[in-house]
């Protein structure tokens, strides 16, 4: 049976905290399969490829808001924002928003958000398994 894998992106406009994000990730078994820097970048990326499961989102990008990006692209994924900026936090949530993560991002507080995350995700056979597992004993 195959495992559903979860895909995953960063869009970040400082590459240095983009790599120390994709390192907590890593820490907690979250592959990153890219990391874009732009809203430009993230736009032209979302119009030729299948939307991942997952968004890391900083806010404040070098030539925009991220929010451009959803005005101008239906996104199909998840969104936890990673930004300095508590202020965007109301609008994020009405997008597809997960969590709202203030940097420095605290460790615990992102496999919060990735466990709530992935507590909406749909049950695959071998979940469903091990529940009724679970429920039998």
């Amino acid at each position: 049976m195959k495992q559903n894998i979860l895909t995953t992106i960063i869009i970040e406009d400082e590459k240095p905290a983009a790599r120390l994000l994709q390192r907590k990730l890593e820490k907690i078994n979250i592959s990153v399969d890219v990391m874009l820097h732009s809203v430009e970048e993230a736009l032209d990326w979302f119009s030729k490829n299948v939307h991942p499961d997952l968004i890391f989102l900083d806010i404040q990008l070098s030539d925009g808001l991220s929010f451009e990006i959803f005005e101008k692209i239906d996104i199909k994924s998840a969104v936890i924002f990673t930004t300095a900026y508590d202020a965007y936090a109301l609008k994020a949530f009405k997008l597809n928003s997960i969590d709202y993560l203030l940097k420095p991002i605290d460790e615990d507080d992102l496999e919060l958000a990735v466990t709530k995350f992935k507590s909406r995700l749909p049950k695959t056979e071998s979940s469903l398994q091990l529940d009724f597992e679970q429920i039998k004993k």
